[in-house]
């Protein structure tokens, strides 16, 4: 009887091989889609805060997220930072910090 030697278990290393790998492709497909999920899309606007940020821009330029706000702006954020009022501003703040409600509709 055939076993079909070395060549027969260099075709089923790859087989074996092919199948993790479309595994594991399927899990990150998964696991992409649950990432949109958590987030939500917001319109297109200009500004500081237009992807649920704090609504403030920093001493050098830039919009300042949550966790850095603190750091950054100072208390209150006003003390070195322009608020820009940005329309959305803080709607994905607990998205954003990775919180418990991440998925409640505001």
């Amino acid at each position: 009887m055939w076993d079909g030697g070395a060549m027969g278990r260099g075709i089923a290393r790859v087989g074996a091989h092919l199948l993790i790998i479309c595994i594991g492709s399927l899990y990150l497909l998964d696991a992409g889609s649950l990432a949109f999920a958590a987030c939500p899309e917001r319109p297109a606007c200009r500004g500081c805060g237009c992807k649920g940020g704090p609504g403030y821009r920093g001493p050098g330029g830039r919009c300042v997220g949550f966790k850095a706000l603190d750091k950054v702006c100072g208390i209150p954020p006003e003390t070195r930072c322009t608020f820009e009022n940005a329309r959305g501003t803080g709607e994905n703040k607990a998205c954003a910090l990775g919180g418990d409600d991440t998925n409640k509709a505001s």
